[in-house]
Order: structure tokens, then sequence, then C-alpha cells
């Protein structure tokens, strides 16, 4: 993945912008920042746009250029509708997203929780040191949420932990950076906040059913909302 696309989703009036120190930790992708404004009901999105698409257009601009001063290239659009969801998913699928980024108020990008569900995601999570630098990295811990019904969860967990594990030192991150950890809980969005703690990044799978629906159900922003913690989705 030379240049990967990183859609950057900011909601107006009041978005969430990433900090000039966590985006120092960025290695060379392509940013997509797109604004999203909701809309009332019977609002249009013409008169919407009519009303405060220069204001809101003349904040985006502002926001791609802490990108750029960052050697991040970004384009940015500005949206008005009354689904974020559904055009959030109608820009993924439209322009080839490769990863989707939730802000938070980090500073600094050094330290990263990944969320590892299953065997077949394991390799998908190393796809996320071509977004971000690993000599930033001061450590990169994993967690699996194993369910406590399941008399095989934990061992499971360790597995995919290794594997996990196994493909970030293989992409470049020194094993002594990684650490693993298998928490137990049925309320996976819970735990996740719960592990979350003390992060200034949280990855996440798009194909993890467990962890939401699909890349733009409601564990992401819980974690964000909770946590006010940037939130990755690698696809």
């Amino acid at each position: 993945m030379e240049h990967p696309n990183v859609l950057v989703f900011v909601e107006f009036p009041d978005p969430d912008v990433p900090t000039t120190g966590f985006l120092k930790g960025f290695k060379y992708p392509d940013a997509e920042v797109v604004g999203f404004y909701h809309l009332d009901d019977g609002e249009s999105p013409e008169d919407a746009r009519a009303e405060r698409g220069d204001e809101f257009t003349s904040e985006l601009e502002e926001i791609a250029e802490r990108f750029e001063r960052e050697g991040v290239r970004a384009d940015h659009d500005l949206v008005f509708g009354h689904d974020r969801v559904a055009a959030r998913q109608q820009i993924v699928e439209r322009d080839a997203v490769d990863a989707i980024l939730l802000p938070g108020a980090a500073n600094t990008l050094g330290k990263v929780l990944i969320a590892a569900r299953s065997l077949p995601n394991a390799e998908r999570k190393a796809t996320l040191l071509d977004i971000v630098a690993e000599d930033e990295l001061l450590s990169v811990d994993l967690v699996h949420i194993a369910d406590p019904d399941d008399p095989d969860g934990e061992s499971e967990g360790q597995r995919i932990l290794k594997q996990t594990a196994s493909a970030l030192a293989d992409a470049g991150v020194p094993e002594m950076r990684i650490n693993r950890t298998v928490r137990t809980g049925t309320d996976v969005a819970f735990e996740l906040s719960q592990a979350a703690r003390g992060y200034d990044l949280i990855v996440l799978g798009e194909t993890e059913r467990d962890l939401g629906d699909r890349i733009f159900g409601p564990i992401g922003e819980y974690i964000v909302d909770e946590r006010d913690v940037p939130v990755l989705i690698l696809r």
C-alpha cells in the first residue's frame, strides 16, 4: 500500500480536528478530509449550503492545511445530509478508502492499542505501518476481547494475538514494543473503552463483526466519545 487513502470524517458545526503533534506521527498517507453537516428535518441541502457553506469550507481548508504542513497531502469536501452513516459509506465506496480516522484529542502518536478479533484479520493490522511511522511508536499493545462463556475463548485469543504480533514484527515493529492482553467480557464496546485509557490511537478492523456495524458501527464513535482518543479503522 504505497500511499493509503485515509478518510478523515469531521462533523460540523464543531469538528474534532487531529492535533499537530498527532499528525507528526503519520507516515505518508493521502488524507481526504470530509466535513459533514447534519440537516434538521425539513432543512434542504441547498439552503444549508447557501447559509453556512462558505464558513464550513473555510474551516475545512484550514484543517486540510494542517495536514499539508505535516507532509500529508490532503483534499477536502463538504457534505450536507440527514444520514452521516450513509454519507460516509458512499464516500468510502466511491473513493476506495483504505482507512477511516475518527479524530480525538491525542497530542502524540506514540502509544497504540490494536483490537485483534480474528485470525483472518491479523495480517491486515500490519497495514497500520503504511499510515503511522514505526519509529514514532513507543508501544503497540494488542487486545482481544474473549467471550467469558467460551471455554476456549482465552486460549484462542492468545493465538490470535500471537499471530498479530508476528505480523507486526515482520513489518518492522520491534518485538520488545509489542504487548498482548486478553480481556473477557460480553460488552465489547465497554471492554475496549476501558482498555483504551491512556492511548494515543485505537485501531479497529472493518470486518470484525463484534466491533460494530461494519466500519461505521457504534464502537469507534463510542470510544472517541468516552475517551476522546482517535480511532483508526482499517479496511
